[in-house]
């Protein structure tokens, strides 16, 4: 009896173990050809790093000059090669993925209003207000000026009615930056609530009369003692809105990293304000 219990508390102990150990980050190696080694690093040489690939267990020499980065699981990141490249968009440049490191920059939001395209100001006016949501829990990241953003994707060719021409690591790179913040706000008009108020007014008739140094009477001295009060009440229609929020990240590869909508509970007009902080407070992006 004793021996099967000690038996099945070993098995348990494996249990968890295994179960850890498969839920360990690993190291994950980019190298200049866009292939991504996701693992564990072993070694590292004055010329190569030794590399096992995660549920492996051979080894692999890999050449420092066929690596771009490493992003050990711990989070830190290091450079190993500069890969300088050339996107496919017709006003093309070289980048360089190291000078993008941890720099974001935040999208125009598209805004629907009663299921059509709302006003460019609108649009510009959210991502205005995401940027300085974001930018002040930044943390190590460094948020692109929305008006830099917009002057870049204008010289790039880049409009709201072809942006969908180009993939987000291409906007990216043509922003010179890891990250991208992308953002849907749709906001319609639903039913309207009528809410009455109502206001009294009391005059008092009484005796308020006084009698100043110069022995003059002030005031009303036959009043009656009484007094009256008037009422009135206001009725007004309030429009009530339904308001939903979709935020996207991805980073400079075109990897989506983060996807997430929300509708808000409130059904007032800036109801999207609430509904950014809730989706910003949830993205990896956002450091309390």
């Amino acid at each position: 009896m004793t021996k099967n219990l000690a038996y099945l508390v070993l098995l348990f102990v494996i249990q968890i173990a295994t179960a850890q150990t498969d839920t360990t980050n690993y190291d994950i190696i980019l190298k200049t050809n866009g292939e991504e080694m996701e693992g564990n690093i072993k070694e590292i040489n004055d010329d190569a790093i030794k590399f096992v690939y995660k549920n492996e267990s051979i080894a692999y020499k890999v050449n420092k000059g066929d690596i771009v980065k490493i992003t050990f699981s711990s989070g830190r990141v290091e450079f190993f090669n500069k890969l300088t490249t050339q996107n496919s968009s017709s006003n093309s440049k070289k980048f360089n993925l190291e000078d993008h490191h941890n720099k974001v920059a935040i999208l125009p939001f598209g805004y629907i209003k009663d299921q059509e395209d709302g006003s460019r100001a609108m649009s510009n006016k959210i991502q205005n207000e995401t940027f300085s949501l974001f930018n002040k829990n930044r943390a190590g990241l460094s948020f692109q000026n929305t008006q830099t953003t917009n002057a870049l994707l204008i010289k790039a060719g880049v409009r709201d009615n072809n942006i969908q021409g180009f993939t987000m690591g291409e906007i990216c790179n043509i922003l010179s930056v890891e990250y991208v913040i992308q953002g849907v706000v749709s906001v319609e008009r639903t039913t309207q609530s009528n809410i009455n108020t109502s206001s009294s007014t009391t005059k008092n008739k009484g005796n308020n009369a006084y009698v100043t140094k110069n022995g003059r009477i002030i005031g009303d001295v036959f009043g009656n003692g009484k007094s009256k009060t008037s009422s009135s009440s206001i009725s007004t229609n309030i429009q009530n809105y339904a308001t939903s929020m979709t935020i996207n990240i991805y980073n400079d590869r075109g990897d989506s990293i983060f996807s997430q909508d929300h509708t808000s509970f409130w059904n007032t007009q800036d109801a999207y304000k609430i509904t950014l902080k809730y989706l910003a407070k949830r993205s990896p992006l956002f450091k309390r």
